[in-house]
């Protein structure tokens, strides 16, 4: 993970414009112009570009959301589908994770995906994360015009740290 800049536009809107990519996501697709400011509005230190080591290709990108108390935060992530079901989304939360617990410091950490999107479940619970609700078509899927129902996952930090 390193800073998200707005140089990052061509792979960002790579995943963000296309609608297979975006699937189960809240947003999306982008045009050029939503993917231009998103990449113009991110904040340092809360939004990442995900990067491979070797390369340094932009693969996706993730952010955590601390509350106002500096006590829970919220994390999100996408990876390109290209560099799916290779590993790099379970490394992504392990490192928010990390990241939010050891330098944060927060207690709790939470996120949610599309119940039906089993990819991301999977991420979250092979990283510790408990499933915590199930709420019934509580999220529009833009992408499939439809409610579908939202599954929300969290780990404390005290789990974290056993």
């Amino acid at each position: 993970m390193r800073p998200l800049t707005p140089d990052d536009f061509a792979a960002c809107h790579s995943w963000g414009g296309n609608p297979a990519n975006v699937r189960w996501m809240a947003w999306g697709p982008n045009s050029e112009e939503q993917t231009r400011a998103f990449v113009k509005s991110v904040t340092p230190g809360i939004d990442f570009a995900v990067a491979l080591e070797a390369s340094g290709e932009v693969i996706g990108s993730c952010g955590i959301y601390p509350d106002e108390d500096m006590d829970t935060g919220d994390m999100g992530w996408i990876l390109h589908m290209d560099y799916h079901r290779r590993g790099y989304g379970t490394e992504i939360v392990a490192e928010l994770l990390r990241y939010g617990f050891e330098d944060l410091k927060l207690r709790r950490l939470w996120a949610c995906c599309a119940a039906d999107n089993y990819g991301s479940r999977r991420v979250m619970e092979r990283n510790g994360m408990r499933r915590e609700a199930t709420k019934f078509k509580a999220f529009w899927a833009r992408i499939d015009k439809e409610w579908i129902d939202r599954a929300e996952y969290a780990i404390l930090a005290e789990e974290y740290f056993r």
